[in-house]
């Protein structure tokens, strides 16, 4: 099968996708940023088949006619997040499959307008949804709306393709050096998604023992939340050094890649909405998380707030809590006694194979 994946903007879902596709002719439409980001994560990507666009906006018409005059079998179409109108120009003039992935479900099919162009936005999507074959979604939002028999679901066709998947062939880059506790919060720290007061409150309960834990924050900062976050981080540190650590502005792949491989526990922090494009999006129904990703990515178990439900292929290797002093009774728990993360991490271990390019291949249509 021939295959085009379109990706202007998550490098890491495209190393995703070739894993999944890993035995069909490939071609990356991609700005030259994306290409180099998988280059530097993975290197054998150097040799691949791309073809440079410097946007979807600019260069809709060369995709149309590279697509057209390829024979293309597939086009995989990444999260995208503007020119609407060219990507309805490029699904309506292409005649092989389409695939659509979306990480936010409401802003798709039922975007709120406050705005002509925004208006118009919401028109070339519902075009760009009814002349896609299959919408591509991850693990909450496709057993969300599995599970409800949500009307979108019965109207549409769903597949499941998660962000990041797990490389169970993949050697390790990096190892962890001590014994102690070191529980990783990934993504950026941005008010909209997560928040972080409690978090806070309960890493300072641990100034003085960073022997024994340790908390790295692997996101950078965003806006003024974000900041205020970080200040607070950086005062934490004078107090005790190696307590926190935190991403610059100029944090790498390969810097969270680090921190993830030297990482014992997840800790989610995730709200319970999310404001995108103007719109409602319900974490875990409508919009997935990438703390459960990271989990199963990098076989770690997790913690999650009791408003997300865990998936079903994570049971036994990620639990949820209620409250600060739930969230600190389990950390102490396992400070206290060893076996309960080894527990943990045998059961990540295991529930990663869930994962694989090769599970997920297993339930696709094609």
């Amino acid at each position: 099968m021939k295959i085009a994946i379109l990706e202007t903007g998550h490098f890491q879902y495209a190393l995703t996708q070739t894993e999944v596709f890993s035995e069909c002719d490939i071609t990356y439409f991609s700005t030259s940023e994306v290409k180099t980001q998988m280059i530097n994560y993975s290197p054998e990507f150097k040799n691949k088949n791309y073809v440079i666009i410097e946007s979807i906006g600019k260069n809709h018409q060369e995709i149309i006619s590279t697509v057209n005059e390829g024979n293309f079998d597939l086009l995989l179409i990444s999260p995208v997040f503007d020119s609407y109108s060219e990507l309805k120009k490029i699904v309506k003039s292409i005649s092989c499959k389409i695939v659509l992935t979306t990480h936010n479900i409401n802003t798709w099919f039922n975007g709120r307008f406050w705005s002509p162009n925004s208006f118009k936005d919401r028109i070339n999507m519902r075009a760009i949804i009814k002349h896609s074959d299959y919408i591509a979604v991850e693990d909450f939002i496709y057993n969300h709306l599995k599970s409800t028999n949500h009307p979108y679901f019965t109207k549409h066709q769903f597949i499941y393709i998660p962000f990041t998947i797990f490389h169970d062939s993949k050697v390790r880059k990096y190892s962890k050096m001590d014994k102690s506790l070191k529980i990783v919060l990934t993504g950026h720290i941005d008010g909209d998604r997560r928040r972080y007061e409690e978090v806070i409150e309960l890493i300072k309960q641990y100034i003085g023992k960073s022997d024994v834990i340790t908390f790295s924050f692997a996101g950078r900062a965003k806006g003024e939340y974000g900041q205020n976050i970080k200040n607070q981080l950086i005062e934490i540190k004078e107090a005790d050094e190696n307590l926190v650590s935190f991403f610059e502005d100029d944090s790498t792949a390969d810097d969270f890649r680090r921190e993830m491989e030297t990482s014992d526990l997840v800790l989610s922090t995730s709200t319970r909405t999310f404001k995108g494009m103007g719109t409602t999006e319900y974490i875990g129904q409508t919009k997935p998380t990438a703390a459960i990703h990271d989990m199963m990515t990098y076989e770690l178990p997790g913690f999650l707030p009791a408003h997300l439900k865990i998936p079903v292929n994570l049971e036994g290797s990620v639990f949820n809590y209620a409250s600060a002093k739930e969230l600190a009774d389990r950390i102490n728990a396992i400070l206290t006694d060893k076996t309960i993360l080894t527990e943990y991490k045998r059961k990540a271990k295991e529930n990663s194979l869930n994962f694989t390019a090769k599970e997920i291949r297993k339930q696709l249509p094609f």
